[in-house]
Parts: structure tokens; C-alpha cells; sequence
């Protein structure tokens, strides 16, 4: 069976001694908070924006979803500053934070800065949807069902302009981005995909000019995603974790 982003999530809890866990979501995303291992995460908390306002729309996701687990932190609109400082208010920091955005631009970005600020020295965010296949589905406004959005773009641009992240991309999933702090001092692994190491800064420069142009960027995506993405197999990412633990 094909990994999921939560196998991911549960796999990083053994190899790394993982135990808090958050998950930054929607109603139509996320979708697998159940599946978490609660005998490995002893603590998860999720945060939901665009949350049911009403107690029939509740009912209505509830049914469709067949998810009943608490929503720790909610907010009925896009914008979550409420529950941020909620939770910082409370110092929660999280071992993985799994980041599943409304999949535009401007909340994806956000997230995952959000993200990044709430990990505890050693964690990890896990950032879904970022590397899409179809351009069909990468689409930069909401769409009814099957959504990739552009957090993949997102993902990129926050990325490639930090130099204290270290990231490399699980090819699962349609894309599992994994991210870290490089005090870590445990480095990602990765690949230059079909691109010599040379060539990789000009492909980096090409895709900070890119701007909102996002046909551009799914086709520079499909072109060179082994280097933008550092994409890795899933057992490439697992046995270079197991070597480093």
C-alpha cells in the first residue's frame, strides 16, 4: 500500500523519539488526524481555519468525514492569529507540525511560517501537496474537490530564501516537504535530480524571479523537481534517518 503522509508522520515518532504533534488544517484537508499513532504521539492538537460555522455545517463535515476528534484550535474564517496566540500563550511547542493548507498561495506561505516558529529545537514540519503531477490540480484559487493548490510554490519560495532551514521532498503523497532547522546539525538528504550541481543555482535563480506567475512555475516544477524539491524516495529518507539516529 501506498505511503501516506501520516505513515510518514508516525514513522519520524520511532526514529526520532517524536511524542507532540499539531496539524494546521481545513475542513477539506488534513483528513487523516485519526490515523495518527496515539501510542506514539502522546500529545496532538489540531488547528482548524474555515472551520463548520453553523451546527448543521458541523453536522454536515462531521458525516462526510466520519471525524468526531476535537478541533483544539478553530476559527470560521481564513485568518488564524487567534489561534496562534492561543497557543503561544499557552508556550505549546511541537515535535512535528504537519502543515495542510487551504492550498492558496497567501494562507499556505503563512502557514508554514507559522509552522516553522511553533517547533520545539529538533522537530520537524511536514508540508503536504508539494508535488503535484497534474497541472489540473495545481490551480491557485479553491476548487470543489481534488485540490493541490499552490502550496507546492509556497513551499519553495519560503525554502529557498531561508539560509537556517535545511529541506528535502518525500516523494509520497503528492509531495511530503520535509523541513528543519539547520542547528540541527543533522542535514536532510537530497539530490540534484538530472541537473549537475552548477546548474542548480541558475534553476534556483530562475524560480525566485518567477513571481505569480504559476503556469511558469508548475512547468519549471515538472522540468527540474528532483532539484528545486530535493526529492528523495521514501526508503532513501527513512534508511538516511535511521543512519543518522
Amino acid at each position: 500500500m501506498a505511503w501516506t503522509k501520516v505513515d510518514l508522520i508516525n514513522e519520524l515518532a520511532l526514529i526520532r523519539g517524536y511524542r507532540s504533534y499539531l496539524e494546521i488544517c481545513t475542513p477539506t484537508s488534513g483528513m487523516l488526524y485519526g490515523a495518527i499513532d496515539r501510542t506514539r504521539y502522546s500529545e496532538c492538537r489540531r488547528l482548524m481555519y474555515r472551520y463548520p460555522a453553523s451546527v448543521m455545517a458541523k453536522l454536515i463535515y462531521r458525516a462526510r468525514f466520519r471525524d468526531t476528534l476535537p478541533v483544539d484550535f478553530r476559527t470560521t474564517d481564513l485568518d488564524i492569529a487567534e489561534c496562534v496566540q492561543a497557543i503561544q500563550a499557552r508556550g505549546l511547542k511541537y515535535d512535528v507540525v504537519l502543515v495542510d493548507p487551504f492550498h492558496e498561495y497567501t494562507q499556505s506561505i503563512r502557514d508554514i511560517g507559522v509552522a516553522v516558529d511553533l517547533l520545539n529545537a529538533r522537530g520537524t514540519v511536514i508540508v503536504h501537496d508539494c508535488f503535484p503531477r497534474d497541472g489540473a490540480l495545481a490551480g491557485p484559487t479553491f476548487v470543489e474537490g481534488a485540490w493541490c493548490g499552490v502550496t507546492y510554490k509556497a513551499y519553495l519560495d519560503f525554502v529557498l530564501s531561508r539560509d537556517d532551514l535545511d529541506f528535502c521532498t518525500v516523494d509520497v503523497d503528492f509531495g511530503c516537504g520535509v523541513i528543519r532547522r539547520r542547528d540541527d546539525n543533522r542535514s536532510l538528504p537530497g539530490r540534484v535530480g538530472g541537473d549537475t550541481a552548477a546548474d542548480k543555482a541558475k534553476i534556483v535563480e530562475r524560480w525566485m524571479r518567477l513571481g505569480d506567475d504559476y503556469d511558469a512555475a508548475f512547468t519549471l516544477l515538472t522540468a527540474h523537481a528532483g532539484t528545486l524539491l530535493n526529492l528523495v524516495t521514501e526508503e532513501e529518507f527513512l534508511a538516511a534517518e535511521r543512519a543518522r539516529a
